[in-house]
């Protein structure tokens, strides 16, 4: 009760906190005090909150609906930190965590630059939504309030708790979303500037301030989102760490503009122009992050979606639709109000100036987040106009991706070798013959490795040259001062990326195999032996995990990988979870996926249903047909040692003639465990029995039966574990990774130089 009743509390104040801001917009003495004293109160409240639903989760309490759907006594420590954050509530309170202290830091600087009050009248106002979200999805409900129509009684605690969905058991769940929480938070303080920009007729100084912003969100999101790559890859088993699934997307899409807002601002910095286009991308890129909520937690997508959220209620589903189209229309109204400055607030660029080539660039990363927002929202589309609603093929994001990319790679190149309000583009044509060299022998190489795809292979040289122009100037800068090099490193690194993903996009190989224990088997050029399977995790009873060891051998070089197999009963071990194993390396990753689990040797089995007929395993001139059950002999009921004696009526057919017999087993009562009773088939060594009982619920006659076949002449060979696995070779993976790292990398060294605007 003390939760739900402080959640309303630091809504009030938040809200009161805007208020007084504005009060303060008009004039009015200690407004801005006292609404700065309110924010940071709800700060403090906020953090209090989210560390009350730590202590919760760690302390087992189960009377609290969503500690019991996110957690369980079975969950190690760092997974019980992760629930806290991993449902729908907890993700919002996450959120609001990261908008309410990164507020603190905007408030303090606004301050300072004696444009609080503009600002976080804005700021203030997306905080009260964020707490608006959790009074509607309050994290302190009870169990008995959350199923009241169910009728469980008030003050019910249950015993145990659901625990955190299986796939989510790994340590990027404590990384990833704090990671990308961070960004979405981060991405309110570029728009509360442009807003406060507009209040203030300021059309030029409040670039300077958010530009800084704008590199740490773009930095933090892109990087989150690429954590998200990562944990799929390693994780999931299906090979890939994209798979344009329309959650992922949504997260891209805010990214891609504001990459794009990025390069517009330093435009604007550096000659003044696309001042209504910052103010607009500005704005843009947060309300795409309210859109990236609606898609993910309003259940929108869960029919096409391995990630959506379930479906919060329709209240919470209204409230995130007018929480984007409050900010939407408010951005637009003040907009609105200033159209009679912005008009003017235009400027002309030389088609050969690096303003020109950069705006091309960011208008071709806007493109791409249009092509993104188009396919992931078609679902919705397709809803509104009575068509199927699915999700769109990931080609058609390759497809119209490819040229885009090319353009993007080539224009980076050549708008950094422009000039600054230049007349000319190429001063000295003498400079790129290096560079186009260098590219030419990345390519040809690339094409004796295996890159024959046209289109791939002019990528690659685009990527190539890109990726030469930037270090060049790179190490040229780093000279004079380290912060200077930044963006060419952020480039560099996309340049890498898109190395790594044409390698192991388009030239990946896969082939499945099965492993017999103990026996060798060359897949894709390298000798894999599986040595058998350990259980681990034994002291979790929620749980049948089992780590299958693969050694792998080629060139006398060995190494081992390990991956996971395991049952649970998060979804009552209906279906098997799997991890994939991975022998990395630089230039390729063995992906070894699991598949199945099996024997080989025994007696020979065969799954029949009814009036299915098969060859003998055995015999190939012999088959068998199942005709039905006999259950008079169970009308008695259980003899004195507790079983019942179903019975099979089976056909067997040879080369000269057929037979009908009964196959009779016995079978527990208490533990379903069969008996069987072989029968020996005349003037033959063979011998079938009634194996086992395969149950169709709801349709017993129907139920399928497994008979064994032995053949009395021959010895049984062993019985032998199959391990049935997915092996493919992913060359140069690791340069997205890299690219990546040198992509985030280089934002935060161009913070670094644009840090003086803070201060």
């Amino acid at each position: 009760m003390l939760g739900q009743i402080l959640i309303h509390l630091l809504f009030a104040s938040a809200l009161t906190a805007t208020g007084f801001y504005a009060f303060a917009l008009k004039g009015k003495e200690n407004a801005a005090h006292i609404g700065r004293l309110l924010f940071q109160f709800t700060a403090i409240g906020i953090v209090i909150a989210f560390l009350g639903i730590l202590w919760l989760v760690f302390n087992h309490r189960f009377e609290y609906h969503y500690i019991w759907n996110y957690s369980s006594k079975e969950l190690q420590a760092w997974y019980l930190f992760a629930a806290g954050y991993a449902g729908q509530e907890g993700s919002f309170m996450l959120w609001t965590l990261w908008v309410a202290l990164l507020g603190v830091a905007l408030s303090a600087f606004g301050k300072k630059k004696g444009i609080e009050s503009e600002i976080m009248v804005f700021y203030s106002l997306i905080l009260s939504f964020l707490l608006l979200l959790l009074v509607i999805k309050n994290p302190f409900a009870f169990v008995w309030e959350t199923f009241a129509k169910d009728g469980v009684a008030e003050g019910f605690i249950p015993q145990n708790g659901k625990g955190l969905n299986p796939l989510l058991h790994n340590v990027w769940i404590t990384i990833h979303p704090p990671i990308l929480f961070t960004g979405f938070a981060a991405m309110s303080a570029p728009f509360a500037l442009a807003m406060a920009g507009l209040l203030k007729r300021d059309y030029q100084q409040w670039v300077k301030f958010a530009l800084p912003w704008t590199l740490y969100a773009t930095a933090i999101l892109g990087f989150g989102i690429m954590l998200g790559g990562f944990w799929a890859y390693e994780t999931l088993g299906w090979g890939g760490f994209w798979a344009w699934d329309p959650v992922e997307n949504s997260s891209l899409i805010p990214w891609l503009v504001s990459a794009a807002l990025v390069h517009t601002m330093l435009i604007q910095k550096k000659t003044g122009g696309l001042v209504k286009t910052n103010i607009v991308l500005a704005s843009i890129a947060f309300i795409l992050v309210l859109y990236s909520t609606f898609l993910t937690r309003s259940g929108v997508l869960g029919d096409t979606s391995v990630h959506s959220f379930v479906d919060p209620g329709m209240f919470a589903y209204i409230m995130l639709i007018a929480f984007m189209s409050t900010f939407l229309l408010l951005a637009l109204y003040v907009m609105y109000r200033r159209k009679d400055d912005l008009l003017f607030a235009s400027a002309t660029f030389s088609m050969q100036s690096r303003e020109f080539l950069l705006s091309l660039g960011s208008a071709l990363l806007l493109g791409s987040a249009i092509i993104v927002f188009i396919g992931t929202s078609w679902p919705l589309f397709a809803e509104l106009l009575n068509q199927p609603k699915v999700a769109i093929d990931p080609a058609f994001y390759n497809s119209t991706h490819l040229p885009l990319v090319i353009l993007i790679m080539l224009l980076n190149a050549v708008s950094l070798i422009a000039r600054w309000n230049g007349k000319k583009i190429f001063s000295n044509y003498t400079s790129l013959i290096l560079p186009l060299l260098l590219a030419l022998a990345g390519t040809i190489t690339s094409m004796i490795l295996g890159v024959t795809d046209p289109i791939f292979v002019i990528l690659t040289f685009s990527a190539w040259f890109s990726l030469i122009i930037n270090l060049e100037l790179a190490f040229k800068v780093m000279r004079a001062r380290i912060s200077s090099a930044g963006a060419y490193f952020s480039h560099a690194g996309v340049a890498l990326l898109l190395i790594g993903i044409v390698w192991t996009s388009r030239y990946s190989v896969m082939q499945h195999a099965q492993l017999v224990q103990g026996v060798p088997n060359t897949v894709l050029g390298y000798t894999l032996t599986y040595k058998g399977k350990e259980r681990i995790e034994k002291e979790f009873i929620d749980r049948e995990k089992y780590r299958f060891h693969i050694t792998i051998e080629k060139d006398g070089i060995i190494s081992t990988v390990a991956p996971l197999l395991f049952w649970s009963d998060f979804n009552k071990r209906q279906s098997a979870f799997l991890e994939p194993g991975i022998d990395w390396s630089f230039g390729r990753d063995l992906y070894i996926s699991p598949k199945a689990t099996g024997e080989t040797g025994g007696v020979p089995t065969l799954v029949l249903s009814k009036d299915q007929k098969e060859r003998f395993p055995t015999d190939s001139t012999r088959s068998i047909r199942f005709l039905a059950f006999d259950m008079s002999r169970m009308r008695s009921g259980p003899d004195s040692t507790g079983k019942i004696y179903p019975s099979a009526i089976v056909r067997l057919f040879s080369a000269s003639d057929s037979i009908e017999i009964s196959l009779r087993a016995g079978m527990n009562m208490q533990t379903t465990e069969i008996t069987p009773e072989p029968v020996k088939l005349p003037g033959t060594t063979h011998r079938l029995s009634f194996a086992k009982l395969l149950a169709k619920k709801g349709d017993l006659a129907n139920s399928q039966i497994e008979i064994s076949f032995e053949d009395t002449s021959k010895p049984i060979p062993p019985k032998k574990e199959v391990f049935t696995v997915e092996v493919s070779i992913k060359p140069l993976i690791n340069l997205v990774w890299l690219g990546v790292i040198l992509m985030v990398t280089g934002f935060f060294i161009s913070i670094a130089k644009h840090k003086k605007d803070l201060l």
